[in-house]
């Protein structure tokens, strides 16, 4: 009589793609992850040489091939991966009912999914995407351009989440600084930061806050920029969960975790006045190429650059910047979000209003020190705990 005994193995397997970062001498990373599951039969009856060994690769609900369709009649079919973050892929579709390409984001619900994606922050991103749809289809065309519009959500079974979104042709801005070399002149800083405003401008006028704004979250196209993804958006008068985003980018105060008695603080916060910072932050690693609060000494150290934030510690623009954008950044990198400049002040600044110089560059000429040692995640977005 034949007995088998079986080994069940599961292998994690990590594929890193790597991603250039704003300076050339750093790297950023996408992870990709996949599981493959090694079933090991073994015939007690035959030697260990004879084990039959069956290999299973159980693929993401969200790995779909390219000519997948997806939605009530195979509606939209599925293109080439644009990106692959930790919640979900993005690939380039077709609606095959109008004939236009369309991004599909595709979020693995299951319970196999490598990364579970709460179900409410999905809902939140289907909330916050369709309050933007509504409001800007009777809205002037600058307003409609600068934020990704929701066209559709779809599901297919138990597994998968399909958010439909129109199609942003270009490159995030983190690679589109890159492309320029590790830094932008300040004069196309100066462009696609006004258009940045706006879409933020957009999203505040409408209820709401993004609490993710990084230059991974914009894209740049022939329409200029567009500012993407909501999964950490939240209405203004509801926002009061701390330590939420991507810890490079996050204000002081979301960084105030706890009360005197070490308990969670739950209470209101200024919503906007942290998107500002995060802009700020934005337009610094636009002029500079580097990240403002990573530390030098210890770039590895998160801990370091969230001491950095707290403090409100970072190296100054460099002298070849503008007056203008010295003060804009100062007023927006205010550790305390009553004195931070306001986004309709923002707006106004003078460096804004101000004519651009092709030759203003704030990089130019002085020598660009290493952006960061430590690699860096894309997709993370670090609830700190």
């Amino acid at each position: 009589m034949r007995r088998f005994f079986c080994i069940v193995v599961v292998v994690v397997v990590v594929v890193e793609k790597v991603r250039a970062s704003p300076r050339k001498d750093s790297i950023r990373f996408d992870s990709i992850r996949s599981c493959i599951v090694f079933v090991i039969a073994f015939d007690s009856s035959r030697a260990p040489t004879d084990a039959a060994v069956v290999a299973v690769v159980m693929v993401a609900a969200n790995d779909l091939r390219a000519g997948t369709r997806l939605g009530a009649n195979g509606r939209y079919v599925v293109g080439e991966m644009i990106n692959r973050g930790g919640t979900a892929v993005v690939y380039r579709g077709e609606d095959s009912e109008s004939g236009e390409a369309v991004a599909l984001k595709c979020v693995d619900v299951s319970e196999n999914a490598s990364m579970r994606v709460p179900l409410r922050a999905v809902k939140r991103e289907i909330k916050y995407s369709t309050r933007l749809m509504d409001s800007t289809r009777g809205a002037d065309t600058r307003s409609r351009t600068r934020v990704v519009r929701l066209l559709n959500v779809v599901r297919r079974d138990e597994t998968l989440l399909v958010l439909v979104f129109e199609l942003c042709d270009g490159s995030d801005v983190l690679d589109h600084i890159n492309a320029r070399g590790g830094s932008l002149c300040e004069s196309e800083a100066k462009t696609l930061f006004a258009q940045l405003v706006e879409a933020i401008k957009t999203i505040h006028d409408h209820g709401f806050c993004h609490r993710d704004v990084k230059p991974e979250n914009a894209v740049v196209g022939k329409e200029g920029l567009k500012l993407i993804d909501f999964g950490l958006a939240k209405g203004l008068e509801s926002a009061n969960t701390r330590a939420i985003g991507t810890p490079d980018y996050m204000a002081p105060e979301l960084l105030d975790k706890t009360d005197a008695d070490g308990k969670p603080k739950r209470e209101k916060y200024d919503a906007t006045a942290c998107d500002v910072w995060s802009a700020g932050v934005f337009l610094y690693i636009m002029l500079t190429g580097r990240y403002p609060f990573q530390s030098r000494e210890r770039p590895k150290n998160v801990k370091a650059t969230l001491q950095n934030i707290l403090s409100a510690n970072y190296p100054k623009l460099p002298r070849s910047a503008s007056r203008e954008v010295h003060d804009l950044m100062e007023r927006m990198l205010e550790i305390d979000p009553k004195k931070r400049i306001r986004l309709r002040e923002v707006s106004k600044h003078p460096w804004l209003k101000s004519p651009s110089s092709a030759s203003s560059s704030a990089s130019s000429s002085s020598k660009k020190p290493r952006l960061m040692d430590r690699l860096k995640k894309s997709f993370r977005r670090l609830t700190l705990t």
